[in-house]
């Protein structure tokens, strides 16, 4: 089973020029959210092609501020850690981590295993999403449509055939009903 790639069609990876700073009480709020039911994704040994157990496939989370988001989403990204590696072979070494993870089935998703996080400018383009990472997706988008809820519904029935969870983060605007609210 090879590795898939990011799914750079639907989503924009965050850049460390897109946030001021690192981290913020918000940001590390909305990490353990993010956090909460995303595992154990294991599945017997003898079993690699079985559905993995994950508490909270699909959860979807809203915050004022879109720059907490992108904080959390380099955070659980597994950027800062390339950022502030020596040289090429230890960023090699954390990117062949992360690939070793992916296809460790058997063992429970980690506190730093990376995640897949990006962005998009709507819901309704996260249309035939599905995660090769525990993935966190901000959605800059201040309402959502009716194309966009079709797409958040749909994500939401087939969720639980997934193998990692998705946390999905609506930024700015009032909240939507269906939506946790987190300060920030």
């Amino acid at each position: 089973m090879l590795p898939q790639r990011f799914d750079a069609r639907r989503l924009v990876p965050v850049m460390p020029a897109d946030v001021t700073a690192r981290t913020c009480p918000a940001a590390e709020a909305l990490v353990r959210a993010c956090c909460l039911g995303a595992g154990p994704a294991t599945r017997p040994w003898w079993q690699p092609w079985g559905l993995p157990r994950i508490e909270w496939p699909f959860g979807v989370f809203h915050v004022a501020d879109a720059e907490t988001a992108r904080r959390a989403c380099l955070q659980l990204d597994g950027t800062w850690g390339l950022v502030d590696a020596k040289d090429s072979a230890a960023r090699y070494r954390i990117r062949l981590a992360a690939q070793r993870a992916d296809l460790s089935w058997w063992r429970p998703l980690a506190a730093h295993d990376s995640w897949d996080a990006g962005w998009v400018t709507s819901a309704a383009a996260l249309q035939g999403f599905r995660p090769r990472r525990a993935t966190l997706i901000v959605v800059a988008q201040t309402a959502i449509d009716d194309a966009g809820l079709r797409v958040l519904a749909e994500l939401e029935q087939v969720a639980w055939g997934w193998r990692r969870a998705v946390r999905l983060v609506m930024t700015g605007g009032p909240a939507p009903t269906f939506a946790r609210h987190l300060a920030g």
